[in-house]
């Protein structure tokens, strides 16, 4: 099979509540779909699903067939993903239903690209093009095939961080664990279950996980990663403490930008002397407080009505980064700022002195509406167990007022369960 995915062999692709999918079945499989769009002349798929091998299959025969292959998630109703093969000129529509061969197709030849939809958290969401070579290129690279590995997906699959794990798990002989439903404890009985020795996730999923292990658990965790959220040193501290056995990774990556670096150090942000030349493949800068990156990586571009904002090969990530003892450190979002009295309060700042603290075990900080200053700072804390609430409440002020500037101490503080989780994996 003339592509980077490894689908041949008794080994286990998937393993999940509902079934198990060995290499040779979904190798099968991405032949019959190969056949099919052969036969009928298509250039341009859509596949809604959020089965990873049903991705993993659509991605290898529209590869051989180089069609261009948009991926979308299941959540879409049948009116959007209508809209969506019309506006492309889409000529098979992939569900989890029976294929359906459309009559809209624009007939231009394929370029085998991989259309991603951006996760609109900044905005509209956009379509983004990549190649399979691309995608995979980092992750070839960086892992050697280990086919006893096993990699849980905490992802939305369609997700480009979703993506990347499957596409690493397919093309470096591992398998695919996925759970039951989207919930912390799901996650860790499936990772137990199936002895996962990889576990990929935003920041958030990470705390929440931490919630629910129980000492000395997982002790088939070789490989810990961290990315979609800026990373703070509680956090990483905390698996590391958790999971001593493991190495600790921080990807940054974008789906425009792919995958641009990883931090193995076990420390937030990354060392400020990768500014000044090429690390792993790729150049960095900051202009005007903005991380940019030049990385052969990168998209091809946005589709539709929509231009990257690429300058000489550079792309601005949007995500604001302070440089500071020899560290680049992120504090989150360009436009990710609460307005208390004219002063910018960025949340993750106080986000991370919060976790920082000793008791909390979850912080999110937001805005609230106040009619004097606009916005004063919030803030929803998950408390760990067995804490005095009362008693936590008064310390983390005591240390607000102490250590943070005037307006980023929280003038509301909740404890609650949980905080809001959107489905990315990142705090709502």
């Amino acid at each position: 099979m003339n592509t980077p995915l490894k689908l041949e062999g008794a080994a286990p692709l998937l393993l999940a509540a509902h079934e198990s999918v060995t290499r040779d079945e979904a190798g099968r499989r991405a032949d019959e779909l190969l056949e099919t769009l052969r036969a009928a002349e298509v250039a341009r798929v859509l596949i809604a699903s959020d089965d990873p091998a049903k991705l993993l299959v659509a991605i290898a025969a529209a590869s051989r067939a180089k069609a261009d292959l948009w991926i979308v998630a299941a959540s879409h109703s049948a009116e959007k993903l209508e809209s969506l093969a019309g506006e492309f000129g889409v000529g098979l529509l992939l569900t989890d239903g029976a294929p359906r061969l459309m009559t809209n197709e624009a007939r231009a030849a394929g370029q085998g690209r991989i259309c991603l939809m951006t996760s609109g958290t900044t905005g509209e969401p956009k379509i983004v093009a990549h190649t399979l070579e691309r995608l995979v290129s980092r992750a070839v690279a960086a892992s050697a095939s280990v086919p006893e590995s096993r990699w849980l997906l905490t992802y939305q699959p369609t997700s480009f961080a979703g993506l990347q794990v499957i596409l690493t798990a397919a093309s470096t002989g591992g398998a695919i664990v996925v759970a039951s439903h989207r919930e912390p404890r799901a996650w860790f009985d499936a990772a137990r279950a199936h002895r996962v020795s990889h576990v990929s996730g935003t920041p958030t999923f990470w705390r929440s996980l931490l919630m629910v292990a129980e000492p000395g658990s997982l002790r088939s965790l070789r490989q810990a990663t961290l990315g979609g959220e800026s990373v703070d040193q509680p956090t990483l501290d905390r698996i590391r403490h958790a999971f001593p056995q493991s190495r600790i990774t921080h990807i940054y990556a974008s789906t425009e930008a792919g995958v641009v670096f990883s931090v193995n150090d076990g420390r937030a942000g990354f060392p400020a002397s990768w500014l000044a030349g090429v690390v792993q493949g790729v150049e960095l800068r900051v202009r005007d407080g903005i991380l940019e990156v030049r990385t052969p990586r990168s998209m091809l571009g946005y589709l539709s009505r929509h231009s990257a904002s690429l300058s000489e090969g550079w792309l601005a990530t949007g995500d604001r980064v302070e440089v500071s003892a020899e560290r680049v450190h992120f504090l989150g979002r360009e436009d990710d700022v609460i307005n208390v009295g004219g002063a910018k309060v960025r949340p993750r700042v106080v986000e991370s002195f919060l976790l920082g603290l000793a008791g909390v075990a979850e912080a999110r900080v937001f805005g609230c509406p106040n009619p004097i200053t606009g916005h004063v700072v919030a803030a929803e804390v998950v408390v760990d167990r067995g804490i005095d609430q009362n008693a936590l409440r008064a310390r983390l002020l005591r240390a607000c007022q102490a250590e943070l500037a005037a307006p980023q101490v929280p003038r509301v503080l909740r404890f609650v369960d949980s905080v809001a989780v959107a489905a990315s994996g990142k705090k709502g």
